[in-house]
């Protein structure tokens, strides 16, 4: 044979590197760090589960194909090459496909660093390794994934834990944190109303849209009705089918993103009282492990949420039966205004002793009392408000401030009740400025200037009010003071400024900078002493505000 005689078939047995990396699904890529420039060829392309019109050469364009744990994992290695700490690399990856999948992948690079002035160029290759990895590994993956949903899970609810009231359920399950904790784009929560089942939030795009929902009746075709009527829940995997059950709900999803729903009823002590839904994008499938962790977890959103209901009931009660003894009306002041606020506990037992009242007198003055009825129940408030209206009944008879409280003192102790209370009754006469104020153990009542300054008066008392008869009578002193033109006199309950294991006299401070800093407006100043001072969620005692401003200015 001659030296330059070929082998039969020696051409056509060659075969070109390109089709040996097709033929072996294996793709190639180069990427320049500094520019974000990375070239893939078809074949990496069809790696990434990309089309050609999808990718415009740029890394970043890759995140949407990659989780995000597995993006801060490859952004290390990154970070590595860029640095000049490693030259190559080898790992694994998932990358999310197109129909909600996910595929494992392998790559492989090299770094070429430019000879003259270091620019640094990554060329490598790609593949599917999905075949490669052992069946137990991506079940080590799917529980993994398992994991992490539960612990999600497990977060939010503790969050519920604390909730106080519906609306802090809402804020939990609509707020961001939570629905990127569970890989949702929507929630909705109805609950059960007298029939009806009430929509109290709706998030995501489609959600937010579905207006008929906000309270419809039980017997009505719509999913969150279903579940609560089946007390099952309902999983759609396919908008068609979601259509076909509800086609008065095309128009709302019709060029929506989502690939699933879930739609739990919420069972609590074995009654549905409510139903929610959870609106998934990319998600193509709910496994059994996804329906029992979901039925399990809305059972405890159900606890949380009858919890809450239950306690804007009460709250819902004490706040009725507070205002029903409370003045319904207050009298208008000739040369000044008044203004007054009232916040029930929001922790144990929302119903209290605390009061206020304002009763204009014949001299064209104005009486104005505030008091604190021993106890936190409904005999307290019960007490209140026949104290209340004891003390106006003596005001208007023309008494002097220390009088009404000492024929108050000797009401409360008749009523054989055992209980005793704090009061400070104060006679102003708007057209003077002229203040006479008597104490029965109550906290000194204290004055903001028109420049903004904050005085304090010490008004001489004596004891609480309703002590015993045996005790003897009760004396009540009285002081005087003058307000001047913009003035505003304010008086207060404790509930607006003791806290739990903090000095008295630092929360008196408080109350002082916070009325100082205060708008001039008297409307605008009561609301910020308010949600300035009664805004924390643990507070056990309610807390009352009356505060009265003198027209005109101190050039008046």
């Amino acid at each position: 044979m001659s030296r330059d005689t070929a082998p039969p078939g020696g051409a056509a047995a060659r075969v070109e590197q390109a089709e040996a990396l097709a033929a072996n699904g294996i793709g190639c890529f180069e990427w320049e760090p500094a520019s974000g420039r990375f070239t893939l060829d078809d074949n990496g392309l069809a790696v990434f589960d990309l089309l050609p019109e999808e990718y415009n050469g740029q890394a970043d364009d890759l995140g949407q194909r990659i989780p995000e744990d597995e993006s801060a994992r490859l952004t290390a290695l990154v970070a590595d090459i860029v640095a000049g700490r490693a030259d190559s690399y080898s790992t694994y990856f998932r990358i999310r496909l197109r129909g909600g999948g996910t595929r494992w992948t392998h790559t492989q690079g090299q770094v070429v660093r430019h000879p003259a002035y270091g620019a640094v160029r990554v060329v490598g290759v790609l593949r599917d390794a999905t075949q490669e990895l052992s069946h137990s590994a991506l079940r080590l993956l799917a529980e993994s994934d398992r994991r992490r949903q539960e612990d999600a899970m497990r977060e939010v609810a503790h969050a519920l834990a604390e909730a106080m009231s519906v609306a802090d359920v809402v804020d939990v399950l609509t707020g961001d944190q939570s629905m990127r904790r569970l890989g949702t784009q929507g929630v909705s929560l109805g609950v059960v109303e007298q029939g009806r089942i009430r929509l109290v939030a709706a998030v995501g795009t489609t959600n937010a849209q579905v207006k008929e929902l906000q309270r419809a009746r039980l017997a009505e075709p719509w999913p969150l009705n279903d579940a609560v009527r089946s007390g099952e829940p309902l999983f759609f995997t396919s908008l068609e089918t979601f259509i076909d059950r509800y086609p008065r709900l095309a128009r709302y999803v019709a060029g929506t993103r989502a690939t699933a729903a879930a739609f739990l009823p919420l069972i609590a002590q074995g009654r549905a009282i409510g139903a929610m839904s959870m609106v998934y994008e990319g998600k193509r499938s709910f496994s059994a492990e996804d329906r029992t962790l979901l039925t399990a977890w809305s059972s405890a959103i159900a606890q949380s949420l009858q919890r809450a209901m239950l306690l804007d009931r009460s709250r819902e009660i004490a706040t009725g039966l507070q205002n029903v003894m409370l003045p319904r009306r207050i009298p208008d002041v000739p040369g000044g205004r008044i203004a007054v606020r009232y916040r029930t506990a929001r922790e144990g037992i929302w119903i209290g002793g605390d009061w206020y009242d304002a009763v204009l007198l014949a001299d064209r003055s104005v009486g104005l009392a505030i008091g604190d009825v021993q106890g936190h129940d409904t005999e307290a408030a019960a007490i209140m408000g026949q104290l209340r209206i004891a003390m106006t009944a003596y005001a208007r008879e023309g008494h002097p401030c220390e009088s009404v409280l000492a024929k108050a003192s000797a009401f409360l102790a008749e009523m054989d009740a055992e209980r005793f209370a704090t009061c400070l009754y104060v006679h102003v006469a708007p057209a003077t400025g002229t203040v006479r104020a008597a104490n029965a153990g109550h906290l000194p009542p204290l004055v903001r200037h028109a420049d903004g300054t904050v005085t304090w008066w010490e008004v001489a008392g004596g004891p609480p009010l309703g002590l015993p008869v045996e005790w003897g009578a009760a004396v009540y002193p009285h002081s005087r003071f003058r307000l001047r033109p913009g003035d505003t006199l304010v008086l207060y309950s404790d509930g607006l400024v003791e806290r739990p294991g903090e000095d008295l006299d630092q929360g008196l401070a408080r109350l002082a900078a916070v009325l100082s800093a205060g708008p001039a407006d008297l409307d605008a100043l009561a609301d910020h002493l308010r949600d300035s001072l009664t805004e924390r969620i643990d507070a056990e005692d309610d807390a009352a505000l009356l505060m009265l401003q003198l027209d005109g200015s101190p050039d008046a």
